[in-house]
């Protein structure tokens, strides 16, 4: 009932023009017309005078300039592309009639449906363009436009919407490849690969060839066995692919939607993986359906749908070899499901969590004077993340920590 209210209200909102400051100005106005009649004030009846004036004025400007804009817009086409990427500004082909240049009035724009999206209009060729940032991934079929029009005495306003069909597909920004990340798809000790690259230490020895260096001889060597062999770097680490791996939606779970979207289609999950996200009906193999299922396990933050540690049960065992499981960086009901997976489960799973902000090392007492409040936030991050990982290490979970916007291990 109290929900139904509040719509009714802010429905009726919309429709009446003036603003609570515009509501007290009348107010005061017609208090002050009153006395003035009554004592024969002839000052300040013209000043009672004036203040209704602007506010039928700015009223009576708003609701015009108001139909003018929303018939200017109805016909628009929506303007946003199919894909976007979270995290990255992007100006659309929308267009807003530029009100602001008489200086008067002022428009401004929320997408009401869907939610996740950060919009802001800007100058674009004398209109307003329309800058979006999508916050979180997801699949949408329906825009709804909220347009408000207001003056910049903040008197009068109006405000109505618009809707839009639209097939959008927000993914979640994948990580930078890092060598860290390599790293952390292995199941055991990294272990040097044949054919890999020559790089690292020089702790490696071969024959001398034709060309090598006589810096890196074995003089010693030579002198006690006439061979002459020389240093080389060890080839390149090649870990043991991980082939299992899940996905866990959870509130703030976008930096683990990227870093798992970096595993799965660098191929850090090893060429014959198995992949299932919160919201998928079962396993998959195949890179793109991976990446459409951490798309739409956004939807199993309600708890909508089966969950990965439901499908888990689904992958034979002779698949097992080595897993990890994306995890999100708030701590919520997600754990208990992957306590109930990791008990079906024949191998001990790894928790890999995403992260955008870490908390830096501290800074100067004069840089903390001016970053105080943006340093509150990060200890306060790096707080309950650590209490997270120390709770699933208490589980029996290994933990590891990846910064998204970098790709390393923290």
């Amino acid at each position: 009932m109290r929900a139904r209210l509040s719509r009714l209200f802010q429905r009726a909102r919309r429709l009446l023009p003036l603003r609570w400051g515009g509501l007290l100005l009348v107010a005061v106005a017609v208090l002050a017309l009153t006395i003035s009649r009554d004592e024969a004030d002839h000052l300040l009846e013209p000043v009672a005078l004036i203040a209704l004036a602007l506010v039928t004025a700015a009223t009576l400007l708003v609701s015009f300039t108001t139909l003018v804009v929303r018939r200017r817009l109805k016909g628009q086409p929506v303007g946003v592309p199919p894909e976007l990427t979270t995290g990255a500004e992007f100006i659309t082909a929308f267009r807003v009639p530029n009100v602001r240049l008489l200086g008067l009035l002022d428009v401004d724009l929320v997408w009401v449906e869907p939610a996740g999206f950060d919009v802001e209009l800007v100058r674009v060729d004398g209109t307003l363009g329309e800058r979006i940032r999508a916050v979180e991934r997801g699949r949408h079929e329906r825009l709804v436009r909220r347009f408000t029009v207001e003056d910049v005495f903040g008197l009068s306003s109006l405000s109505f919407e618009l809707e839009w069909e639209l097939a959008l597909r927000v993914s979640p920004v994948a990580a930078p490849v890092h060598l860290s990340l390599a790293s952390s798809a292995s199941s055991g000790d990294s272990y040097s690969h044949p054919s890999g690259r020559p790089e690292g230490d020089l702790i490696e020895m071969r024959a001398y060839a034709h060309g090598d260096s006589m810096r890196h001889v074995l003089w010693r060597t030579y002198a006690r066995t006439r061979r002459l062999l020389v240093r080389v770097p060890e080839r390149a680490v090649a870990p043991q692919p991980v082939n299992v791996a899940f996905l866990l939606a959870g509130d703030g779970d976008e930096p683990s939607a990227g870093v798992a979207r970096v595993f799965v289609e660098q191929g850090l999950l090893g060429p014959d993986f198995v992949f299932a996200a919160d919201g998928a009906s079962q396993p998959t193999t195949r890179v793109p359906e991976a990446v459409e299922q951490i798309i739409d396990s956004v939807r199993a933050r309600r708890g909508d749908g089966p969950t990965a540690d439901a499908v888990a049960g689904l992958v034979q065992s002779h698949r097992m070899g080595a897993c990890v499981v994306f995890a999100p960086p708030v701590d919520g009901p997600w754990r208990q499901r992957l306590l109930g997976m990791a008990k079906r489960l024949s191998v001990r799973a790894t928790v890999i969590i995403g992260t955008d902000a870490i908390a830096s090392e501290p800074a100067r007492s004069s840089e903390r004077r001016a970053r105080w409040l943006l340093e509150d936030d990060e200890a306060v991050h790096s707080e309950r993340l650590s209490a997270l990982r120390a709770a699933l290490e208490a589980d029996g979970f290994g933990v590891q920590l990846i910064h998204r916007p970098t790709g390393k291990h923290v």
